[in-house]
C-alpha cells in the first residue's frame, strides 16, 4: 500500500467521525438482511487483521441470521447497527472495529484515486506551510537537546531538508529529548526515516502485516537513509496518552531496540490501521486491516499502549527527562568542576518546581552578612543585598534543604555547624566553581 494512502487511512483511524454522522432519509426501503450479513462476512473475512477472529464474527453473525435475531429491525437501520456492532463485540471485542449507517459515505467516494489525489496535494501544502509539523529545535542548558514535532508526514522528500537540519543541529550535544506528547502519529515510512538518524548499522524495527493485501513490509533504521547522519548521544522520548499510532510506533521500537528511556505516560494503544468499508444498503464498517509486529517482542501496543520506561505525568515529563539526561551525565562526569556543573544544573531544575515554604523561625537564622552579602528577612521572605555588585537586592529562592537560588548565576547553601549555628555559607557558581564566605560577627 502506498504511504499516501495508508496515511489517509491512518487518520481517518484516529478521526473516524466525520465519516459516520449523518442520519436516516424520511422514506427508505427495508435492508437486506441476509444479504448485508453475507456483505460483512466477506468484508471481514478479506480485511480484518485477525483471520480467525473474522471467521467467528462471521459464524456468530449468520447464526443470529437464521434465529431471525435482525427481521424486527429491517425498517430501522440505525437500531441494526446497534444490534449488529454489539453481537461483534460480544464474539470479539475490538474498539476499532464498528458499523455506522451513512448513506453518504457511498456517494462521497472518499476513497477514489482522484479524490485521495487532490487531498495529498492540499495535505501537501499544509504540511510545508507548517514545516512538516517540527516547532522547534534547541540546545537545553547540559547539551542537551530538544526536538518536539506533531507528526509523521508521508511527503519523505519534502520534510527529509527540515528533520536533517533539525538533527544536524543537535548533532553534537550529549543527549537528545525527542517530544511526541502532542504527536498522534502518521507515515510508517516516516517513522523509519527517522529511526534511521540513530543508529550505526542497519536494524530490523518493525513489520507491518497487512491482511487486505496479504503482504508484509518489513522496516529498518537505515543510516543511509539518514544520508549517513549518525545521532549515537543517549535518547529521551516523551510521551502521553495522546500520543498515538505512528509515533507509539517510533516510541515502542526505539523502546525495545535499547536505543531510548521512554519518559511520560501510557500512551494511546492504536496499532492497527483501520479504513471505512462500504457493505452496501447505506451501513458501513470500519476494520482495522493491519498490524505491527515487533522483532524483539513479537507483538504490538494494541490497545495496551507503549508503557514508559519512567512513568511521570506528561506534563512533569520533560523536567524529568532533563534530570535523567543530567544524572547520567553526572554519573560519568570525570572532574569535580564537571560534577559540580552538572549539580548545579540539576539545582536549576529542582527550583522550578514548587518548594514547600519554610517556617520564619528556619528563615530567620539564616539572616546575617557573609563577606559581601547581606542576607536579610523581609515580609517572611529572604533577600540577598550584595555589595560587590552595586548593592544588587536579590529575593532567595528555596530549593531543598537549606539550599536556595541566590541569582541568576549562583545558589548559597547555609552550612550548620556542631552547635546548630550557621558560620559559613556555601556559594555554587554556574561555571562549577564553589566559594564560601564566613559570617561576620559569629564567632
Amino acid at each position: 500500500m502506498k504511504s499516501s494512502n495508508l496515511f489517509i487511512l491512518l487518520i481517518l483511524s484516529a478521526w473516524a467521525i466525520p465519516y459516520f454522522c449523518v442520519g436516516q432519509p424520511a422514506l427508505r426501503p427495508a435492508v437486506n438482511i441476509p444479504q448485508l450479513i453475507d456483505s460483512i462476512s466477506l468484508s471481514l473475512n478479506r480485511h480484518y487483521v485477525f483471520p480467525a477472529e473474522a471467521q467467528r464474527m462471521s459464524v456468530y453473525l449468520n447464526a443470529q441470521l437464521q434465529k431471525k435475531a435482525y427481521a424486527s429491525l429491517a425498517n430501522t437501520p440505525n437500531e441494526l447497527v446497534k444490534q449488529l456492532q454489539a453481537d461483534l463485540s460480544t464474539v470479539h471485542h475490538d474498539p476499532h472495529l464498528f458499523m455506522d449507517y451513512n448513506p453518504a459515505f457511498t456517494a462521497a467516494a472518499p476513497g477514489s484515486p482522484s479524490s485521495a489525489e487532490e487531498e495529498m496535494t492540499q495535505a501537501k501544502k499544509y504540511w510545508q506551510a507548517n514545516n512538516y509539523l517540527f516547532r522547534k529545535v534547541e540546545v537545553l542548558p547540559g547539551n542537551i537537546g530538544y526536538f518536539p514535532f506533531t507528526g509523521f508526514v508521508p511527503d519523505l522528500a519534502g520534510a527529509q531538508p527540515t528533520i536533517t537540519a533539525g538533527l544536524q543541529f543537535v548533532a553534537n550535544t550529549n543527549a537528545l529529548i525527542i517530544d511526541l506528547r502532542e504527536n498522534m502519529g502518521g507515515s510508517p515510512e516516516m517513522v523509519s526515516l527517522l529511526e534511521s538518524y540513530f543508529f550505526k548499522t542497519k536494524t530490523h524495527m518493525n513489520d507491518l502485516i497487512n491482511r487486505s493485501t496479504n503482504d508484509t513490509t518489513v522496516f529498518y533504521a537505515d543510516p543511509v537513509k539518514a544520508r549517513n547522519l549518525s545521532l549515537l548521544m543517549p535518547i529521551y522520548i516523551l510521551t502521553s496518552h495522546r500520543t498515538f499510532s505512528g509515533a507509539e510506533d517510533f516510541a515502542y521500537g526505539m523502546q525495545m531496540a535499547k536505543r531510548a528511556i521512554i519518559v511520560g505516560e501510557k500512551t494511546g494503544g492504536g496499532a492497527h490501521p483501520t479504513k471505512p468499508i462500504s457493505v452496501g444498503q447505506g451501513i458501513v464498517i470500519s476494520i482495522p486491516f493491519a498490524r505491527s509486529l515487533n522483532p524483539v517482542t513479537h507483538t504490538d501496543w494494541e490497545g495496551v499502549g507503549v508503557i514508559p520506561t519512567v512513568s511521570i505525568e506528561a506534563s512533569q515529563a520533560f523536567a524529568k527527562a532533563q534530570e535523567l539526561a543530567l544524572l547520567e551525565q553526572l554519573y560519568a562526569a570525570t572532574t569535580e568542576q564537571e560534577k559540580h556543573q552538572l549539580a548545579y544544573l540539576l539545582d536549576e531544575l529542582a527550583a522550578q518546581r514548587q518548594a514547600q515554604p519554610l517556617p520564619v523561625n528556619v528563615l530567620r537564622v539564616y539572616a546575617g552578612t557573609y563577606g559581601p552579602l547581606t542576607i536579610y528577612l523581609n515580609k517572611n521572605k529572604l533577600f540577598c543585598k550584595n555589595t560587590e555588585a552595586g548593592g544588587l537586592l536579590t529575593e532567595l529562592k528555596h530549593i531543598s534543604n537549606r539550599r536556595f537560588v541566590l541569582d541568576d548565576t549562583a545558589h548559597v547553601e547555609f552550612v550548620k555547624d556542631s552547635k546548630g549555628r550557621y558560620p559559613t555559607i556555601k556559594l555554587y557558581v554556574s561555571d562549577g566553581n564553589i566559594v564560601e564566605e564566613r559570617r561576620k560577627g559569629l564567632h
